[in-house]
C-alpha cells in the first residue's frame, strides 16, 4: 500500500502505476506467485518426508539436499 501510494506521487516513478490495471500482466504476477508459493512449500516439506516417510538420517537428507546445488 505504501509503494502504490509512493509511486502515484513521484513524477518519474520506477515502477509505471499502469501495470496493475493490464490483466495479462497481473495474471502473469499471480501465476508466477503461485508457482513459486508451491515451490518453497516443496522443497520446506522434502526433509521433513525424507525423514518420516523414508526414514533418512539427518546425514542423508543433508547429503541429499545439497548435492543438486552444488550442481547448479
Amino acid at each position: 500500500l505504501i509503494f502504490v501510494k509512493h509511486i502515484r506521487k513521484v513524477t518519474d516513478p520506477f515502477v509505471d502505476p499502469g501495470l496493475g490495471k493490464n490483466i495479462p500482466f497481473m495474471i502473469g504476477v499471480l501465476c508466477g506467485g503461485i508457482i513459486f508459493g508451491t515451490v518453497a512449500g516443496f522443497v520446506s516439506m522434502v526433509p521433513y518426508m525424507m525423514k518420516d516417510v523414508h526414514q533418512l538420517s539427518t546425514a542423508e537428507i543433508g547429503s541429499v539436499i545439497i548435492f543438486p546445488g552444488t550442481m547448479s
